[in-house]
């Protein structure tokens, strides 16, 4: 794919290192020395991503972002800033206007190439998500005209009318950790840039190199993540799908991998008693319900001030079973929503924010999936000499699952 990057800044030097890095990996450069040009650009052409200078005359890059959010056919386009500030504020101030990450000047050439290369692809899946929820509604048409008379089928489809909207708010949800994991290496990329290491020897510039390809891999290994989830999600309610061996382990290390910043950010405490059970079935599958259900806890301990906020995670085997327990210490669920917890839409969110699809998937890859059971209580429980009170979700899965 031929991505077509915009880049907008005054300085012509600056525009001249960029564009000279950038070529060498065959991207269709264009490029403005103001942002009301900038602007124009990035409204008339096809624009895969943006770097965006922040101390510009007339319009600076905030003023720019802002404008770009504000306009259908711009909103969308991910920005990254260029600039040579690298005060906390302004990188606070540049993700608030809508850009998705930041790199100092003068540029480091392998670090502009990760990161422009890593928001690209973020950029591409989320074009073949949109794509795909576009043509959703068509393709399910054709399915049930030529498949009319059968009751299995019609009940697949019938599914499978709603896998653009679980689609699009699974996109969502991934998207902004991604981002928000990007940010997380800022800190050491700018320590990078401002030549704030050890650089004055050879063992101190491989180290501090190191340290940032070690980061900046992380970063590709989420987008690689992301991606391949298309995959597994348009094959989502396919009956014949290929099993696989795991640990429940590492389902759950790699759910509180993808939920690691936001989680975080939200200065929650996650406490673990993990004893792996080795599972015959759908990995991935398994691993969204698990997401699913940690966004769930994650959300409803974001809406208390005062609670202390922990997330605990268990997994043993009983019998022929694996059992996964999350617990949160957000006071529980409420009595009146209990028996509407797993129906699909049915969300407490505040403003709106929720689907209503998490814990309705979650019970549907279980129990219809996987052949397994998934139940939810209130639970009152001691740790740490303090009494807590929750919601505890259980996923009993067996070791063995048939196709």
């Amino acid at each position: 794919m031929n991505f077509k990057i915009l880049l907008i800044d005054d300085n012509a030097k600056n525009l001249q290192v960029a564009m000279g890095i950038l070529s060498k990996e065959g991207y269709n450069l264009v490029y403005a020395q103001d942002g009301e040009k900038g602007l124009e650009l990035a409204k008339s052409g096809d624009i895969d991503l943006i770097l965006l200078d922040i101390i510009m005359p007339k319009l600076d890059g905030y003023e720019v972002c802002k404008k770009l959010k504000l306009h259908e056919t711009t909103k969308e386009i991910p920005v990254i800033f260029l600039t040579v500030k690298d005060e906390e504020q302004d990188i606070i101030t540049g993700f608030e206007e809508g850009g998705i990450d930041y790199v100092t000047k003068p540029f480091y050439t392998e670090v502009l190439l990760k990161r422009v290369k890593t928001h690209l692809n973020l950029s591409k899946t989320t074009k073949e998500l949109q794509h795909l929820n576009e043509n959703l509604e068509q393709q399910v048409q054709q399915q049930v005209q030529s498949l009319r008379l059968k009751d299995q089928v019609l009940f697949q489809q019938a599914k499978m009318a709603s896998m653009g909207e679980m689609i699009a708010n699974i996109a969502h949800q991934w998207r902004q950790p991604l981002g928000a994991i990007s940010a997380t290496t800022l800190g050491l990329k700018t320590k990078f840039a401002l030549d704030k290491f050890e650089l004055d020897n050879e063992q101190g510039i491989k180290k501090c190199k190191k340290q940032v390809d070690e980061k900046l891999d992380d970063i590709e290994n989420y987008v690689n993540i992301l991606s391949n989830t298309i995959s597994d999600f348009r094959n989502f309610f396919k009956p014949q799908k290929d099993l696989n061996v795991f640990e429940s382990a590492s389902v759950i290390e790699s759910s509180l991998k993808l939920l690691s910043y936001t989680l975080q950010n939200g200065d929650i405490t996650i406490v673990k008693d993990i004893n792996s059970v080795k599972i015959t079935g759908f990995e991935s599958e398994l691993s969204q319900a698990v997401i699913n259900i940690l966004n769930n806890a994650k959300d409803a301990l974001n809406e208390q001030e005062d609670l202390k906020k922990f997330i605990f995670i268990s997994t043993k085997r009983i019998e022929n079973e694996a059992h996964i327990i999350i617990k949160d210490s957000a006071g529980g669920i409420k009595s009146e929503n209990k028996k509407d917890i797993f129906k699909p839409y049915f969300t407490t969110k505040i403003e709106n924010d929720g689907t209503g699809i998490g814990l309705w998937m979650s019970r549907e890859i279980v129990e219809n999936h996987m052949g397994g059971k998934i139940e939810a209580k209130n639970v009152t429980y001691t740790y740490e000499n303090e009494e807590l009170k929750g919601a505890e979700f259980t996923i009993k899965i067996p070791i063995s699952i048939k196709k």
